[in-house]
């Protein structure tokens, strides 16, 4: 048994307002852009690249940089970003003895908040009992051996039976995130419960990711993985997919 990795808040067991049941059955398999080119070790701007044959794009440029990689200061994790997006990091105190919680926000080339990847905290509220849809689900190499349950980068739609949207529709909750081992389709708590809804390490040590929420708004499952698909999506499983405890 593994101590609980630490949080920032109780658990409440009060249902939101979020979601019926999304269409049973949902499992798609979304291929993985270009792999990132091999990282480099700081924040800068894209390098200078010659032209390709086919007369790339500057856009298009830009997003095959060399990534930059960021790397925590209170525990031995790290993980690449394009390098036209950036990280705002925060550390704070969260206990007498020492203890910890580390942020890092990606944040877009306009400054728009992107994805936090959290060590030492998890800030969902995952009371509720949902029934889950896997859309897209891969381990993470870097948080394999190194986790007492391997990583894994999933994204997903939660619903809480009897929840409606404002238009009387079926409201759907979408998450990008990771989980301890693969995420199953069917009942369970939001974002896998309060002990599933981190990657845990060690004692005391614990990932935890959330892609921002205001990304995760999409009309249906086809919608969701139409943006899984694209450049941006993409690039912030990507992110996800570098994780890595060094």
């Amino acid at each position: 048994m593994h101590s609980a990795p630490l949080r920032g808040r109780r658990w409440p067991a009060a249902a939101h307002t979020v979601v019926a049941l999304l269409a049973a059955g949902v499992l798609v398999g979304c291929s993985a852009g270009p792999p990132l080119a091999p990282p480099r070790t700081t924040a800068a701007g894209p390098a200078p690249s010659s032209a390709s044959p086919g007369g790339a794009s500057p856009s298009r440029a830009t997003s095959e940089a060399a990534p930059a990689i960021h790397r925590f200061t209170s525990h031995p994790l790290s993980f690449r970003y394009p390098s036209d997006w950036s990280v705002a990091a925060e550390v704070r105190p969260i206990g007498p003895g020492g203890e910890v919680r580390e942020t890092a926000t990606v944040l877009d080339g306009g400054g728009r908040r992107l994805l936090d990847v959290f060590v030492n905290w998890a800030p969902q509220d995952v009371g509720t009992e949902v029934t889950r849809a896997v859309l897209d689900a891969e381990p993470v190499p870097g948080l394999g051996s190194a986790a007492v349950h391997p990583g894994y980068y999933a994204f997903y739609a939660e619903t809480e039976a009897g929840a409606l949207d404002r238009a009387g529709r079926p409201a759907v909750t979408y998450s990008m995130t990771l989980s301890p081992g693969r995420p199953l389709d069917g009942p369970g708590q939001r974002h896998g419960g309060p002990f599933d809804s981190t990657v845990q390490i060690a004692a005391g040590y614990s990932v935890g990711a959330d892609a921002s929420a205001d990304l995760m708004t999409f009309g249906d499952a086809a919608e969701a993985l139409g943006w899984l698909g694209s450049e941006d999506g993409q690039r912030l499983k990507a992110v996800l997919m570098s994780l890595t405890v060094y």
